[in-house]
């Protein structure tokens, strides 16, 4: 007698459940092992609403110089739409992220690490940034297992994000530019 595919694929169902959980947690763990995002809101870290592609180029000199940068990581940048393209320049390969108002930048970035779950895909986050609003999105981060870093300026770092996370790193730069 010849079994029904109906039955056959219930089988498989039952029997392969527990298998592709573990199989599914330790892919989970190899996407993560070793791999950061950094979520990166640019005008915070350069400290103006409109960088220049010379201004970020010197930002980021700095910040790969005292955060570790592996090569499987993943760079996000948000940016205010008059600025697209000065970023764009200085961010070959990035995901870049463009959204209008004082928040929009904060927002953009927020939504994408809550969309894209990336609590499930890497081991560490970088949010370069000091804004207080990333505090509920460290908090959740953290919660999630992951290791959080924050990088900011001297003098912008919300203290509510400074006690979100465990790990900051101020960006000393040599010329600051206008807030």
């Amino acid at each position: 007698m010849i079994t029904p595919v109906t039955h056959l694929d219930e089988y498989r169902a039952r029997t392969s459940r527990t298998s592709r959980r573990s199989r599914s947690s330790e892919h989970q763990e190899s996407l993560r092992h070793g791999r950061a995002m950094h979520l990166i809101d640019i005008e915070n870290l350069v400290g103006g609403s409109h960088p220049t592609t010379c201004e970020v180029e010197e930002v980021m000199t700095v910040y790969e110089a005292v955060v570790p940068v592996g090569e499987m990581d993943h760079y996000v940048v948000a940016v205010n739409p008059a600025a697209l393209v000065a970023v764009g320049i200085a961010f070959p390969g990035a995901r870049l992220l463009t959204r209008p108002g004082p928040d929009g930048a904060d927002q953009a970035l927020g939504e994408t690490a809550y969309d894209d779950r990336i609590d499930l895909r890497f081991e560490r986050v970088v949010i370069g940034s000091g804004d207080g609003y990333f505090v509920d999105l460290a908090h959740w981060l953290r919660e999630s297992g992951l290791h959080v870093t924050v990088v900011s300026r001297p003098g912008s770092l919300s203290r509510r994000l400074s006690a979100a996370v465990s790990d900051v790193v101020c960006l000393e730069l040599h010329t600051q530019h206008a807030a």
